[in-house]
């Protein structure tokens, strides 16, 4: 098929998602019916086309689940246009990660990924305390910028390992910063599963903060220590830049009110309306970034750099929209199924026995996950199935093992947003990410359940 060599296609594939975004977004503000229809029928347009052009993994990944969700939609009395239409639910998604490069280039043409390196390298290259500052750096960022954190910190730690072979660079960027991201959300209050969490159980976010926190830095602090064991005596061959203490300071102090002030916008529209948390973050990116790049008086070169990049991040977009819009379908299939019933007669057989429902949670969410279902979806499911074994008594500590436990996987599930992400930039099968991780989101998912626990005593 020539069609798939097409250069001019390629060069030109994101004017195709711009057309879809653009009516998504006018058919999402105005609720025009007919509009919605035609968004359906481009999704699942688009969703075929980005078949034609992803990889190998990614045409089988969408075909099993475009497969899947239709055998459960189908068996469940569903129609072929309620198939069509579960195309769109992750397009706030999809949206986020189109817009996603602007947030990196206000950092890059603002200086400031100049010194997150500086604040990252170390004088003599040792690699075990390159690995404590990236990840106390990526926590960092993480609390604020969420997902946008990941790709800025990949970027530089690219950058800084490009004279290293590219496995060892891999594992270590893969470490340093999905796992500080899994570490730093899961007591964020702009972290979606927190927030689903707080809603379905009844349990107040500020009741549920002291755990989340305790667990975050008890699985920090062990992980820093026996990763950097790991790379203890390896150095790398990089540059280090003379740090300049004023520049530098000045750069944090820059960074700080940057952080800060997107995190005081997302949370004002997400106090203040119901965009839902996906989509308020992508309906941000882009004017945020905007507006801090004209504060910091780089607005021409922040336009031409942002639309390249953009450009070209949107041509190579096709396995994300894969495995997005496929799982739509699949995520709406299987929650019309007759699973989720299923799943709470197992929770039935041992609501006496608190340990094994944490236990049983961590197993839904981690088993979900590796077949494509998203932990948020995986919450959704577990918020109906958990209601008839869910008591005043039990319920902070059934909280915190969903928080803790629909984090952790974060960094391991191969379809999840963060590995996907990961896989992509590294043309690299996302199973790798999940065997390097697994074993960290299994200690994590255990350490929350271990706290679970000591706060049902407390």
């Amino acid at each position: 098929m020539s069609i798939l060599y097409n250069q001019t296609i390629l060069r030109n594939f994101f004017y195709i998602y711009a057309t879809l975004f653009v009516l998504f977004l006018i058919y999402f503000f105005s609720g025009i019916g007919v509009l919605g229809q035609l968004v359906n029928y481009l999704a699942a347009g688009v969703l075929v086309i980005s078949w034609l052009f992803s990889s190998r993994l990614f045409k089988m990944i969408g075909g099993l689940f475009v497969a899947a969700g239709a055998i459960f939609t189908l068996t469940a009395g569903g129609s072929i246009g309620e198939i069509i239409s579960n195309t769109t639910s992750n397009l706030p998604l999809l949206l986020f990660f189109s817009l996603l490069p602007w947030i990196g280039v206000v950092v890059k043409v603002g200086g400031l990924d100049e010194s997150i390196t500086q604040m990252i390298q170390d004088e003599a290259n040792k690699v075990e305390k390159i690995y404590g500052r990236s990840v106390v750096t990526s926590y960092f960022l993480a609390i604020f910028l969420n997902i946008s954190a990941i790709y800025i910190i990949q970027n530089i730690l690219r950058d800084l390992f490009k004279n290293e072979s590219v496995g060892f660079m891999n594992r270590f960027i893969i470490k340093a910063t999905l796992r500080a991201f899994a570490l730093a959300v899961i007591w964020s209050p702009l972290e979606v599963i927190v927030g689903l969490t707080v809603d379905s159980t009844g349990v107040s976010y500020f009741a549920l903060l002291p755990w989340l926190l305790l667990t975050s830095i008890i699985v920090g602090l062990t992980e820093i220590l026996l990763t950097r064991r790991e790379f203890k005596g390896i150095t790398i061959d990089a540059p280090f830049d003379e740090i300049n203490s004023r520049a530098l300071r000045s750069s944090i102090i820059k960074m700080v009110i940057l952080l800060v002030s997107f995190l005081a916008v997302v949370m004002f529209f997400n106090v203040n309306s119901d965009l839902g948390f996906v989509m308020t973050i992508a309906l941000i990116i882009l004017p945020f970034s905007f507006a801090a790049a004209f504060v910091m008086i780089r607005l021409p070169i922040f336009m031409k750099t942002g639309w390249k990049t953009w450009k070209n991040h949107n041509n190579h977009m096709q396995n994300f929209s894969v495995l997005f819009l496929s799982l739509g379908i699949f995520s709406g299939g299987f929650n019309s199924s007759a699973v989720p019933e299923m799943m709470q007669q197992v929770f039935g057989y041992v609501d006496s026995f608190l340990i094994l429902i944490l236990l049983l949670i961590m197993v839904v969410i981690y088993g979900l996950a590796m077949i494509g279902v998203h932990p948020v979806a995986a919450l959704a499911i577990l918020a109906e199935v958990l209601v008839p074994v869910l008591t005043p008594e039990n319920a902070l500590s059934i909280s915190i093992a969903m928080v803790v436990c629909g984090m952790s996987i974060s960094a391991a599930a191969p379809y999840g947003v963060n590995a996907t992400m990961t896989a992509q930039s590294m043309g690299i099968n996302p199973y790798r990410i999940t065997k390097m991780n697994i074993g960290f989101s299994i200690r994590m998912g255990l350490t929350g359940i271990l706290i679970a626990m000591i706060a049902l005593i407390v």
